[in-house]
């Protein structure tokens, strides 16, 4: 019985050794699965953009909150660290710096139309917000009209109506044999009905020169917000093609469109 016991322990350990070896190595081999909220689409389906954008929609009371299985942050309110503008041309010349940003109502987006040939992993995308709060620090240097201008300090800005167009290029890369689809470019462009701003300078403190910006940019909102469009647009992409592409590595294609 001895022997039997000096016989059997040494195969038991040996047996638990390659039970857990497999255990581990099915988990590192565990495919990526598609999250209940995000429903798939079909390569050959004929209301595709159709399926695609009610996809897009779905994911918005999720985007609020995180997407926390892709690492994805919250969207509401949505933080951004720092945003750099430059604009060279026209009578609004300046370098504006916005940091510790907090932008509220970018759940509230609704995708309005979706255009894509995912053939050439290309989407087109049209969008609608109602209201977009910012809040956070600015810095700006340059020239508007003949006047120079700087100034830094404190901003609140609020935008309605926005409609805004995404136009997504990406391409598939392989890992691991497994396809993902990932953002190469992203174009922004956008237009908004009614706009407003606040700041309070905090360089020319105690002068006329905050309230006199503020009468300035109220004044001249649209003109100001044409001129900076195009700054404010790749700088507006450069972010979000950052966080798009933090999801599209988590989901391989196959999951979320299927062939």
């Amino acid at each position: 019985m001895k022997m039997a016991e000096r016989c059997f322990k040494p195969l038991l350990i040996v047996c638990l050794m390659i039970i857990c070896h497999e255990g581990k190595a099915a988990e590192n081999n565990k495919k990526p699965t598609l999250p209940d909220y995000l429903p798939s689409c079909y390569r050959n389906d004929p209301e595709l953009d159709t399926c695609i954008k009610n996809s897009f929609n779905s994911l918005r009371p999720h985007l609020a909150r995180g997407l926390t299985d892709l690492d994805v942050p919250p969207v509401e309110p949505l933080l951004i660290d720092r945003l750099v503008m430059e604009n060279s041309a026209g009578p609004v010349r300046v370098n504006a710096a916005f940091s510790n940003i907090t932008v509220v109502g970018p759940s509230n987006y609704t995708v309005t139309k979706i255009r894509s040939d995912l053939k050439k992993m290309r989407i087109d995308m049209g969008l609608a917000l109602p209201r977009i709060e910012v809040t956070g620090r600015y810095e700006v240097s340059g020239q508007v009209l003949l006047f120079p201008v700087r100034s830094q300090g404190d901003f609140w800005a609020a935008f309605t109506d926005v409609a805004a167009i995404a136009k997504i290029y990406g391409k598939e890369v392989e890992r691991e044999n497994v396809k993902y689809m990932v953002i190469e470019r992203l174009l922004v462009d956008f237009k908004l009905k009614n706009s407003r701003f606040n700041i309070r300078d905090t360089v020319n403190h105690g002068s006329v020169i905050g309230e006199a910006m503020n009468q300035f940019l109220n004044n001249n909102a649209p003109e100001i917000i044409d001129e900076m469009r195009p700054a404010a647009s790749m700088a507006i992409a450069k972010h979000f093609q950052t966080f798009l592409n933090a999801a599209f590595s988590k989901i391989p294609i196959e999951l979320w469109l299927k062939p």
